[in-house]
């Protein structure tokens, strides 16, 4: 299966490789986790039923959310948290990015090269990935353990920090 066999119903559940979470340490909380395994990448983590958005967030969050309209809800409401990182696409030309994203980051990493995201049925490694992708970190904490993930690419930090 590639990026481009994608269908409604499976396109926002690609997995996030574990050697990517595990390099930036450990999480408490993954909002968007995956419904088979909720707590493959935090101690605790929220399936699409149980709606991560309704639930009360604490501790350090990792979050990979769906890429479609709503991700600017999810990524809100991470830097309203102060807490945790965000994988998601650059949408730089977006009013959205611009406005919630780079108004609010503390660091934003800027990964060299496509990410593998998994297959959620199998675990293997999907082809085809079309998307760059930016890890958005809120928290000193958070931008630190970006700046040590040994991941390529180049770090920002925001002049806040």
């Amino acid at each position: 299966m590639s990026f481009t066999t994608r269908t409604e119903s499976t396109r926002d559940d690609w997995q996030t490789p574990m050697s990517l979470v595990s390099a930036l340490g450990p999480f408490d909380l993954d909002p968007c986790a995956n419904c088979q395994n909720p707590t493959r990448l935090a101690r605790r983590g929220f399936t699409l039923t149980d709606d991560g958005l309704a639930q009360t967030w604490s501790g350090r969050v990792w979050l990979n959310p769906p890429y479609g309209k709503m991700a600017r809800v999810w990524v809100e409401r991470l830097a309203n948290h102060g807490n945790g990182i965000a994988l998601i696409p650059p949408r730089l030309g977006s009013k959205w990015f611009h406005d919630v994203v780079l108004e609010t980051f503390d660091g934003i990493f800027f990964h060299r090269g496509r990410i593998a995201f998994l297959d959620p049925n199998t675990g293997l490694p999907i082809k085809g990935n079309n998307a760059d992708s930016v890890f958005v970190a809120y928290g000193q904490a958070n931008v630190d353990a970006l700046a040590k993930s040994g991941f390529p690419g180049k770090l920002w930090r925001s002049k806040q920090i």
